[in-house]
């Protein structure tokens, strides 16, 4: 009997429990090969607030400290939306750059790319010549609960992300290779 009960009480806090988690974190790995060297492309990205010259997604740009380890960017998505990102590591001896978006206030959802948070690593390896950038990020959705509508969706910002990651490398490359 008591085993019974047992079995009965986990068959009712099972569902419990997973009906009560929320989003799970979300990765985008983007990678491009580009026909130059990682200086010259380094060069290009190497400014914290560069982004605006070379992601055709990004409008304006402005940042507190320059490329200093903490300072903030404000950056401006062609559709008007802000999103404010602290860097976190700025390597020019291997190339790499992680930033991550500032925590939203809450409710917030970013028009056209509904994440809630996010860490992303920019970084160029060089291999006979040419060189490969990979862009790779990880993130929640924006909304927390467990039935988002179809634009919230884990999908749906899996999208997203990829295509501010590979529109930017693309015109990255296009810019580079000129």
């Amino acid at each position: 009997m008591k085993y019974l009960k047992l079995c009965l009480l986990n068959m009712l806090l099972i569902p419990a429990i997973v009906v009560a988690h929320g989003p799970s974190r979300q990765k985008v790995v983007q990678e491009i090969e580009i026909n130059a060297s990682a200086d010259k492309i380094w060069k290009i990205i190497e400014n914290f607030c560069s982004i605006e010259d070379w992601h055709p997604g990004i409008s304006k740009c402005s940042t507190d400290n320059g490329s200093e380890i903490k300072s903030v960017r404000t950056i401006e998505l062609e559709n008007g939306e802000k999103i404010n990102e602290i860097l976190f590591k700025h390597d020019p001896e291997s190339k790499k750059i992680q930033y991550g978006m500032q925590e939203l206030e809450e409710g917030r959802v970013i028009k056209g790319l509904p994440i809630a948070t996010h860490g992303s690593t920019i970084s160029i390896s060089e291999d006979n010549g040419k060189s490969k950038v990979q862009w790779k990020g990880a993130f929640y959705r924006s909304f927390p609960g467990q039935q988002p509508p179809p634009e919230l969706t884990d999908e749906a910002c899996i999208k997203a992300v990829t295509k501010l990651y590979k529109t930017g490398l693309e015109n990255l490359k296009n810019i580079v290779e000129k």
